[in-house]
């Protein structure tokens, strides 16, 4: 994948975002965005007539296919098909893979929407958003930097440090500041910017961004302990984990529940076909 490659799904990412933030956006909006896309067509049309549906006829219509899925589900859905062309090359090593990092991401992305929607009552939109994209700085990393990186991962693994440590040794940066420079490039809504910058530093955060990038951190350390994919591995500080439970006013426990219904969604998400891109 080149800059241009890279670019062209910026475009989408960034109408689909504006789209999932706008509450007045409708149907015909979604559709707008997918059917100019073919491979977004194609996964929206290869999921409404998946056997999970069960349908009598087969769809052809993208805003039939959008009603029967269901808005929120087809938004996140197009997100999905997007940002994972981002991970879709594979240069796997010292642990690492696109694939498993794809994998951690959408696990992040969903425990922070249910965290956002069983804990305050909200959408989870952002949430979603924000846990897709909050390592995209490594991608950036494996694509733009690969010598540096390949070195990152090699420190990180025999020095049993983190990666953003690692990084910053070998870089003089993180993988989290190179992802705010992304989002901010890409004109994404400045909560999404910021959630995604300090994802590794809630404490740090602006404190009108604080709540979504604390909920970034606590939904990246649970997936990172539960072992789902690739991460920033070892665990980051429980210090840090616990103080963002106290910003949230979320019980531990609460977790373990929502846990389980990531671990649904996911499978579920595996049995529609729409959580890997056809050619991961």
């Amino acid at each position: 994948m080149d800059e241009s490659e890279l670019s062209s799904i910026k475009s989408v990412v960034s109408s689909i975002i504006k789209t999932l933030d706008d509450p007045r956006s409708t149907a015909k909006d979604l559709r707008d965005i997918i059917q100019i896309d073919p491979p977004l067509t194609a996964k929206v049309l290869k999921v409404v007539n998946s056997s999970y549906y069960s349908l009598r006829n087969k769809v052809s219509d993208i805003t039939h296919a959008v009603i029967l899925i269901g808005f929120d589900a087809v938004k996140e859905l197009a997100l999905n098909q997007k940002v994972c062309e981002i991970f879709k090359q594979n240069g796997a090593t010292h642990q690492y893979s696109r694939p498993s990092l794809w994998k951690h991401s959408v696990a992040v992305a969903i425990l922070a929407k249910l965290i956002s929607r069983r804990e305050f009552r909200q959408g989870g939109e952002n949430s979603y958003a924000a846990g897709l994209l909050h390592d995209i700085g490594i991608i950036a990393e494996d694509q733009f930097l690969q010598d540096q990186f390949r070195r990152v991962l090699y420190e990180s693994q025999t020095q049993k440090t983190s990666l953003s440590q690692a990084e910053r040794k070998v870089l003089g940066y993180n993988h989290a500041q190179i992802g705010m420079a992304i989002a901010r490039k890409w004109d994404l809504p400045e909560e999404l910017v910021m959630s995604i910058g300090y994802h590794h530093d809630p404490d740090k955060a602006p404190k009108a961004y604080r709540k979504l990038a604390s909920i970034l951190y606590v939904a990246d350390y649970f997936c990172l302990d539960g072992g789902v994919g690739y991460g920033d591995q070892p665990l980051e500080d429980d210090g840090v984990f616990r103080r963002s439970l106290r910003e949230l006013k979320v019980e531990s426990r609460s977790l373990d529940l929502i846990w389980e219904d990531v671990k649904q969604e996911m499978s579920k998400m595996e049995d529609q076909g729409s959580l890997w891109h056809e050619t991961s």
